[in-house]
């Protein structure tokens, strides 16, 4: 280092110049930048914290296995598939290869289940055994096609 200032020196060459101003250094970019971010679109609106409105559901239930099926349904607001205030329940019987389609009002799934055939030897007063509750969640407003 020493060599180059007693050679700059001999040579006439001398540079005193005082650090920039860093203010002076960053305007230029942040003057681009801010016309940059003037040419940008608005941002789009907040989105609102409300869900949409819940939509009627479409149940298709069908048979294809069962000459005969009796079946149970209840259409629900509520969580479980317990007959309470607020639902509506139905006891159909649905033939082979037949069709029972449901309309739920927003807000509600339907519940179904088939009735057991009964076994004498088992159970000599034949109560009706019944399968385990199905459920087509249709609140949102699906359509759903399903099968006993």
């Amino acid at each position: 280092m020493r060599f180059l200032v007693i050679v700059a020196a001999m040579l006439g060459i001398a540079a005193c110049t005082a650090p920039a101003d860093p203010r002076e250094v960053l305007a230029a970019p942040i003057k681009a930048l801010n016309a940059l971010y003037a040419a940008l679109p608005p941002p789009p609106p907040p989105l609102t914290s409300r869900p949409p409105p819940a939509q009627p559901g479409h149940l298709t239930l069908s048979n294809f296995a069962y000459d005969r099926a009796h079946v149970e349904a209840i259409v629900t607001p509520y969580p479980d598939c317990e007959l309470r205030e607020g639902t509506a329940s139905s006891n159909f019987l649905l033939p082979l290869n037949g069709t029972w389609v449901a309309d739920t009002p927003a807000g509600s799934d339907v519940c179904w289940r088939r009735e057991l055939p009964i076994d004498p030897a088992a159970d000599p007063l034949r109560a009706p055994r019944w399968t385990g509750w199905n459920r087509a969640y249709l609140s949102s407003g699906r359509i759903v096609d399903s099968q006993l």
